[in-house]
């Protein structure tokens, strides 16, 4: 019995990703931790967007682009939805008991683009 290879899915029907830097600026310039940054992140998506939302802007945040000293990130998404996911970050105002605010570095179809911030 032969073994079926899954057919691999045409370029120009893949989604086209988008690479967002950002950086995490505090009032009282403590550091986070990449976990509760995370999971501040993922709340607010769930709660503007919704689940459904939330499963069509394809986000992931790229835990091994975290800059802990620095406070830098990259997120990654689909490219029909970085205003969406640019506009559910900037709702996140608290991270545990800091005032923080997201400024957003650059966009970029590639993650070597985005790091060149």
């Amino acid at each position: 019995m032969k073994k079926r290879q899954l057919k691999i899915l045409l370029p120009t029907l893949r989604e086209k990703k988008r690479y967002i830097a950002f950086q995490v600026i505090s009032e009282e310039g403590e550091e986070f931790s990449y976990s509760d940054l995370e999971s501040a992140i993922w709340s607010v998506l769930l709660d503007f967007l919704g689940e459904e939302g939330v499963s069509k802007t394809s986000v992931w945040l790229l835990k091994d682009c975290w800059d802990q000293k620095l406070q830098k990130g990259i997120l990654r998404c689909n490219n029909k939805s970085v205003q969406k996911v640019i506009a559910s970050l900037g709702l996140i105002d608290r991270l545990g008991d800091n005032r923080i605010t997201f400024k957003i570095l650059k966009i970029s179809g590639t993650i070597k683009g985005v790091k060149r911030v």
